[in-house]
């Protein structure tokens, strides 16, 4: 037991001393890690807020207590992750069948059929570059561009906060395979994120009950939105944890400003306390009704602590409107995760239901506006949960690392999209689910690491839509560090 703590000090140490890149990206299997460390006790990390910081990842691992041989697994699998992502130059590669006309899961950034990026990295302490062109062919989400800079960022440091410039995918909630508010199914917004580096408790005895803390705030313009053009994108995230086993988070964004709308630095105000919903004799528009807002409250109980049960429960809705000072209109999302192993090999499972309808009706309002009528998405694609809104969603799914070389992860899914018979046009401005539609899909992905810091990623899913028929494809991706390490094995 002594030398297996041991072993996990020296590999966190480890991962501390090499670590340079300051902003983590959104990525399914490092969150997957996170997650299975902090279930078994490993850790104690949030992973509800997305981007990361490279700070607290450091500083959880450095707290690390391994007991298990799949523990030291994971810890590796963590290790390798950080490791690749600091690769100086990266390259990387894919290609797809057909377009999968599924909703996309968490940290999938492949946005066309075929696509080619060439990645820089560079950082230190206290700033962090990634320059990264994508080259892309039969784009999925179509953008009017052949080659773009999604994925860049320009970030530094000062007394524990990150000021990040940049293309970058948000992500803000609890769930697996979809966020009511702010997910990464679209593409990214251009824009500035502020947040903290370290996640520690306040020192001072009045604020230390409210434990490690963080907060996201968000500033962006929309690309190409064109009932408002020049609209941009606010949002702030706040997340604490009280107790070691609960975590909970309150989410707001609006969108606000552009052509035609108040811009006033009154308005922007009245966005911000909320005093956003008055209307006169000449309509629902001007100073007081500037900007279509979501907000909500999400939650993570960790039954690790209490009940010795590597397991989670969670839970996240969301209002497109406000009631008493409190979302209504509301969206819901719930779910729960286990994380264990057999015979050494980690494995992850889950179960998530997601319901973007309003109160349980399908209504036309959800991600929906009376003036920014190209609703809660950009190019089409939404800003919050893959599905869009009036869907509803079932979901199973999880991985499993069957040796440091090889990982599985899987998800079978039902999908149903609501028509709005009062109104059939708000279906139409979601451009990944444009009519009425049930879906069912199995989706597995299976990574073999050709080196640990090397994944080859082979996809392949089936699907049954009313509308589109059976369908099936595969898909190829590889990450290539060119850097000196390329030539060091």
């Amino acid at each position: 037991m002594k030398r297996k703590v041991l072993s996990a000090l020296a590999l966190a140490m480890a991962v501390q001393s090499t670590w340079a890149q300051g902003i983590v990206l959104n990525d399914e299997a490092l969150r997957s890690d996170l997650n299975w460390l902090n279930q078994q006790g490993v850790i104690q990390i949030s992973t509800s807020t997305w981007p990361m910081s490279g700070d607290e990842i450091a500083r959880a691992l450095s707290q690390a207590q391994v007991d298990t041989a799949a523990q030291q697994k994971v810890m590796q699998a963590v290790q390798n992750k950080l490791n690749a992502d600091n690769a100086m130059i990266k390259a990387e590669l894919f290609a797809e069948s057909d377009q999968k006309n599924i909703p996309q899961n968490f940290g999938d950034h492949q946005k066309a059929q075929y696509q080619g990026a060439l990645e820089f990295n560079a950082g230190a302490e206290n700033w962090d570059v990634k320059l990264r062109a994508n080259a892309e062919k039969d784009p999925q989400i179509d953008n009017d561009q052949d080659v773009n800079l999604e994925g860049s960022y320009l970030a530094g440091k000062l007394w524990n906060q990150w000021l990040i410039a940049g293309q970058i995918p948000s992500y803000w909630g609890p769930g697996h395979d979809g966020s009511l508010i702010r997910g990464d199914a679209s593409r990214p917004v251009y824009g500035v994120t502020l947040q903290r580096a370290d996640q520690n408790a306040f020192e001072t005895k009045w604020l230390s009950w409210v434990g490690p803390w963080q907060y996201q705030a968000f500033a962006g313009r929309l690309d190409d939105y064109k009932a408002v053009p020049d609209a941009n994108l606010i949002g702030l995230r706040i997340t604490a944890q009280p107790l070691p086993y609960l975590e909970l988070g309150a989410s707001r964004t609006f969108q606000i400003d552009g052509e035609g709308q108040p811009g006033s630095a009154k308005a922007y105000w009245n966005a911000f306390i909320g005093k956003d919903n008055e209307c006169s004799d000449q309509g629902c528009r001007g100073e007081k009704n500037a900007s279509n807002q979501i907000a909500g409250f999400d939650g993570r109980l960790n039954l690790q602590p209490l009940l010795q049960v590597p397991a989670s429960v969670y839970g996240q809705y969301a209002g497109e409107d406000e009631a008493g000072g409190l979302p209504s209109k509301k969206m819901y999302l719930a779910g729960v995760d286990y994380s264990s192993a057999v015979k050494a090999m980690p494995y992850q499972l889950y179960a998530e239901w997601a319901d973007t309808r309003t109160n349980g009706e399908a209504r036309g309002i959800s991600y929906n506006h009376h003036i920014y009528t190209d609703g809660y998405y950009q190019h089409g694609y939404p800003l919050g949960h893959a599905m869009g809104g009036d869907g509803q969603m079932v979901s199973v799914g999880g991985n499993i690392r069957i040796d440091p070389m090889n990982r599985v992860n899987g998800r079978v899914l039902f999908a149903k999209m609501s028509g709005v018979d009062s109104r059939p046009d708000v279906r139409k401005i979601n451009a990944a689910f444009p009519a009425a539609d049930e879906i069912k899909a199995l989706d597995l992905t299976w990574t073999h690491y050709l080196r640990p810091d090397l994944p080859l990623k082979l996809n392949g899913w089936v699907s049954d839509s009313d509308r589109q028929g059976n369908d099936a494809g595969a898909s190829i991706g590889i990450e290539l560090p060119l850097d000196k390490r390329l030539f060091s094995y």
